[in-house]
């Protein structure tokens, strides 16, 4: 039997690394986690559930103890702090790009003394990394989450010119030079990519990264967390409730839905929006009579409050996956979406959702009233057609294709 490769996992902050981490411990291939702020102490992750302190959750996962994870929350302390005082800012996004680099660069440093067979590291925070493992004559990974920098910045800097009142809650589209080109670099350099949607690959091949040099692995939900129920309150005789969940910036393209919103009675239909506002929050604060709006919550407590909703619209210019529609979808909610996140992995147009496209709130209009006037049998039936969709992207098939990369390499 061929013996398993022995994978250095890296990742500066957070996002879904602890799943691939936890996905390569229990294929027996990781060696170790670097990461900047986990809790493996196993009592003292039983101990942040039972007392249900929401922001020290958000830094472990159950199944991932800590023998195998080193972490260092000296790379993030100060981004942590200012985000608590400060909120979502672009002073806090430098914050993120500063502790990129220098997690980076002092992880690079230590490299020639650690033993493993391959580096598998994050879009932002690898660039060094990659160098030092290609030039130790390792394998190298790097697993992009968001659209590819030239791409976003393009489409994102023409937004910011169509709305301009909206451009400062924009985010992913203004780097200082030396983070920009090591966002462009990373991919290029890599000897192998993982993209997680198959939109993020296109944005690479456009890009002049090699097309057979990526693998396209979606992320999964956690199916046992998200409340489900067979069948839920006819929506004949009240207002459809529409959730958007996740930051409040024009990236999602908040502005097209909070437009459309603008059609409808609020007898017909209800807006609640669930996240954090990125930047001041001027405009949104202007639409504040067409939505109930709540501030980011713990992703435990979303998992349970999913199943309060109808439909989920995520109209979203750029996305890498968009994790919120799975997770919705696993609650039964159809969603409503763009091309320009994880739909051509999981939606079928009419099945269990709808596509529309960037920038259009009238189609944003048309999808929510071809649900609002469905009868509730039909309503039903796109329900359950989204569960079972939701259900073959779980984390355990994430780590099955995770399982079937590692086999490639």
């Amino acid at each position: 039997m061929q013996q398993k490769k022995k994978i250095l996992l890296s990742h500066s902050g957070k996002q879904h690394s602890y799943y691939v981490a936890r996905a390569l411990n229990d294929l027996g291939y990781l060696r170790t986690f670097y990461t900047s702020s986990y809790i493996g102490n196993i009592s003292a992750q039983k101990l942040i559930q039972k007392l249900d302190l929401t922001f020290f959750s958000r830094r472990f996962l159950d199944g991932l103890g800590g023998n195998k994870v080193h972490s260092s929350w000296k790379y993030e302390i100060k981004e942590l702090v200012y985000r608590r005082l400060k909120g979502n800012t672009q002073a806090v996004s430098q914050l993120v790009y500063d502790r990129d680099v220098k997690f980076d660069k002092d992880l690079a440093g230590k490299l020639h003394r650690l033993h493993f067979d391959a580096f598998w590291g994050f879009q932002g925070s690898s660039r060094e990394c990659i160098d030092k493992a290609n030039e130790l004559g390792k394998e190298s990974i790097c697993e992009m989450t968001i659209a590819h920098v030239p791409f976003a910045k393009r489409l994102l800097l023409e937004e910011a010119k169509l709305h301009p009142e909206w451009a400062e809650s924009i985010d992913f589209v203004s780097f200082p030079a030396h983070y920009e080109m090591r966002l462009i670099e990373e991919p290029l350099l890599a000897k192998k990519v993982i993209a997680i949607s198959s939109f993020l690959k296109k944005t690479l091949v456009e890009e002049g990264v090699t097309s057979e040099k990526i693998s396209v692995i979606p992320l999964g939900f956690d199916a046992n967390s998200v409340s489900f129920e067979k069948e839920n309150e006819s929506i004949n005789n009240r207002p459809l409730r529409v959730l958007y969940a996740g930051r409040i910036t024009q990236r999602k393209g908040i502005k097209y839905l909070l437009d459309a919103i603008k059609c409808f009675n609020k007898k017909d239909v209800e807006l609640h929006i669930i996240g954090n506002v990125y930047g001041k929050g001027q405009e949104f604060e202007k639409y504040k009579d067409l939505y109930q709006y709540t501030p980011g919550i713990s992703q435990l407590q979303l998992y349970k409050q999913y199943k309060d909703y109808d439909v989920l619209v995520f109209p979203s210019l750029l996305e890498g996956f968009g994790l919120v529609t799975i997770e919705a979808m696993g609650a039964g909610l159809p969603v409503i979406t763009t091309a320009n996140t994880n739909a051509s992995e999981v939606l079928r147009h009419g099945l269990n959702g709808y596509l529309v496209p960037i920038r259009d709130s009238q189609a944003i209009v048309d999808a929510i009233t071809r649900i609002r006037n469905m009868d509730n049998p039909e309503f039903q039936r796109m329900r359950q057609l989204a569960r079972l969709t939701a259900l073959q992207y779980t984390w355990d098939v994430h780590k099955e294709k995770v399982l079937t990369f590692l086999n490639s390499i």
